[in-house]
């Protein structure tokens, strides 16, 4: 790669208004690895990369700061929900709303530029998914499973290094994938398509931030309600008790009036919780509904099933989790080795990339001996 170049706050600042004028090669570049490289540094990085301010201490500590919070958020839905999300969009619009208050108030000398905020959300990123991978899965897997915790140094351990092996193998895939094979990546291209709305129409993501702030309160009003009776029954701090009108006793007097006990003891009720509603819109409609038909499925149908036969013999979540279980975990990994199975030609052209690569650098070395 060429070298970079990095500002540092207060230098060559504002605007991101260069990235708008010059037309982006859409269709990607053509050649040899090293042609590619160096068509990038002439007609994307110069005239853009090397007058604007990019990696910067503001935009560190931004997405770091940023990250830390987010990456709380992550651990709490992946643990709800089991599924992890990413924070660079979020980081973006906070970003960019924080550091546009801070220039208008006279806190900051100039706004975040479009490739500080970029760097920022990289940190971001980072720092956000630093809780889902292992603290989630293996960390929540190895507890269920021996009954016992790990030590908080073992696991800040396991985690320090399972980052240095991602930052490891992310150069040399970073450079195969993105740089030679240049292909588009969704999540990139979400963040990047974010940034550039954000830095040619301000007055869109000062609507978005102001929508996350809404979203937020709406979501800390309705678990208030949520434990806040409990809470408050707790310390008597009310001559009567407020149990009864939580959001929980509440759902759960409709769910036994809608479907009875018989059913709600299979899981199959009504659940309002923001952060289901929140991963619905998230993920879409065609996702949503074909969790819908597979929990209706699995609960509704074979589940019951089952349990007339006498195959599940208790009525407990536990007792019929055992047995649907298996039937997820063959289902997702049919699925996941059937798409991997699909992309057969990008691996190979990845593996192959990387092979060559060893082998010239191999060749250029022997070359150098014989000389």
């Amino acid at each position: 790669m060429p070298d970079e170049h990095f500002d540092l706050p207060g230098g060559k600042a504002d605007a991101a208004s260069p990235a708008d004028d010059i037309p982006l090669p859409i269709a990607g570049f053509k050649g040899t690895p090293e042609e590619i490289e160096r068509q990038w540094f002439e007609q994307v990085y110069r005239g853009r990369g090397d007058t604007i301010a990019q990696l910067t201490w503001r935009a560190v500590i931004m997405g770091s700061l940023l990250g830390g919070v987010l990456s709380l958020t992550n651990l709490y839905i992946g643990l709800k929900a089991g599924w992890g999300f990413g924070v660079a969009i979020t980081a973006c619009i906070l970003s960019y709303a924080i550091w546009t208050s801070f220039h208008k108030v006279g806190l900051a000398r100039t706004r975040m530029t479009i490739l500080e905020n970029n760097c920022m959300q990289s940190t971001a990123s980072s720092a956000g998914y630093s809780t889902g991978g292992t603290l989630i899965s293996a960390f929540a897997a190895y507890i269920m499973l021996g009954n016992e915790q790990l030590p908080i140094p073992i696991m800040l351990g396991w985690i320090f290094f399972l980052a240095v092996l991602g930052v490891t193998m992310a150069i040399p895939m970073k450079r195969q994938m993105i740089n030679i094979e240049q292909l588009r990546f969704p999540s990139g291209i979400a963040a990047a398509e974010t940034l550039r709305a954000l830095h040619s129409h301000g007055e869109r993501a000062i609507r978005s931030a102001k929508a996350l702030g809404l979203a937020g309160m709406l979501a800390g009003m309705y678990q208030f309600w949520v434990d806040a009776p409990r809470f408050l029954d707790k310390f008597k701090l009310v001559n009567f008790s407020l149990e009864p009108f939580s959001i929980g006793a509440l759902l759960e007097k409709m769910n036994g009036a809608v479907f009875g006990k018989h059913w709600m003891g299979r899981t199959v009720q009504f659940e309002l919780d923001p952060v289901f509603l929140a991963a619905g819109a998230l993920t879409g409609l065609r996702v949503s509904s074909s969790m819908i038909l597979g929990g209706t499925l699995c609960w509704a149908v074979f589940v019951p099933i089952m349990q007339y036969q006498g195959v599940i013999q208790g009525a407990g979540f536990r007792d019929v989790v055992q047995w649907t279980l298996w039937g997820g975990a063959a289902c997702m990994v049919a699925s996941g080795l059937f798409s991997f199975a699909l992309q057969w030609r990008t691996m190979f052209r990845a593996v192959a990339g990387l092979l060559e690569g060893f082998s010239r650098k191999e060749e250029k070395s022997l070359s150098q001996v014989d000389a």
